[in-house]
């Protein structure tokens, strides 16, 4: 009989141990996905504060928003983030990531509060608080997983996944200003920003089975590519259509409630089912914490005044 050292490095040698599913077993993909979540927060103020300036500046143009320092950096800061999030998708489960994203809005409530000194409201707290702990507690129990190294997603299912995205973004388009029309289109844009982390993650697979040439010529670069591109469309109608306290939720929300599912279908990614009863309310309190939080920055200085 084999004593219990001798039993623990056999299995170890015979690869029978297994790290354990979600954050886990993927701490560097994980790192950088909050890395990226940090660079998009820091990067949407610094943006933010760009444009308020070349607007009193006298015009929104190129050449008005380059010439201001604040938003260079800001765009700069977003392109690193974006460089961090694809790092990510390859390191990670997109069940990991794309939720993970969703705490630049608190990142940015930070920040913004940092550099205008006011004075965080009851309704800005309640919603950072909801977010972090939702999430935290969703990554915790649902411990999401990759599928098997192996599984690809066909190529007629990148092609459909792609085509829908580009139908409803289409669609969108259709749509007036005004509550209706920024919710409606910050759903399409958060629907194509999570097939794009998705295929995304499909493309980096494909690198790790058949190498950068192949992958390079698959369908799954070029369609997230076309599904990033068609995110951005959306996004930017839904800021054009009306409030941002429509159109970010939206965005934010729809991201991961797109990827999840996607990544099961597309990669056999999974959550832990047993755990489904701690994770889905816990996604659901996230979700409530991100619609407090996009409330407040449509009127960052009411609470402040109130008390």
């Amino acid at each position: 009989m084999i004593d219990a050292p001798a039993g623990l490095l056999r299995r170890a040698a015979t690869s029978e141990l297994h790290l354990p599913e979600g954050v886990g077993a993927h701490l560097p993909g994980t790192l950088l996905a909050v890395l990226a979540a940090v660079l998009f927060g820091v990067g949407s103020v610094l943006q933010h504060e760009g444009v308020v300036a070349a607007r009193r500046s006298g015009g929104l143009g190129v050449r008005s928003l380059v010439r201001q320092r604040v938003w260079v950096a800001g765009q700069s800061t977003t392109v690193v983030g974006s460089l961090a999030h694809v790092a990510a998708l390859s390191l990670a489960p997109v069940g990991i990531v794309q939720p993970v994203l969703a705490g630049a809005l608190v990142v940015a409530l930070l920040v913004r509060t940092l550099r205008t000194g006011h004075r965080l409201g009851r309704g800005e707290l309640a919603g950072a608080s909801l977010t972090v702990a939702g999430l935290a507690v969703f990554l915790a129990a649902a411990r999401p997983a990759p599928g098997e190294s192996s599984r690809l997603p066909a190529w007629q299912a990148v092609v459909v996944a792609v085509l829908l995205v580009l139908v409803v973004v289409a669609l969108a388009a259709r749509f007036g200003h005004g509550s209706t029309g920024a919710l409606g289109c910050g759903v399409t844009g958060g629907l194509a920003a999570g097939v794009a982390a998705v295929l995304v993650s499909a493309a980096f697979k494909v690198v790790d089975q058949s190498g950068l040439g192949h992958a390079l010529t698959g369908p799954e670069v070029a369609g997230a590519v076309v599904a990033a591109v068609a995110a951005q469309v959306g996004a930017q109608q839904a800021y054009s259509r009306g409030s941002l306290s429509w159109s970010l939720p939206a965005l934010v929300v729809v991201d991961p409630a797109a990827a999840l599912p996607a990544a099961r279908v597309l990669l056999g990614e999974r959550l832990e089912p047993g755990h489904a009863l701690v994770w889905a309310p816990a996604g659901l309190v996230a979700v409530l914490g991100i619609v407090l939080l996009t409330r407040s920055e449509e009127h960052p200085h009411r609470e402040a005044r109130a008390g």
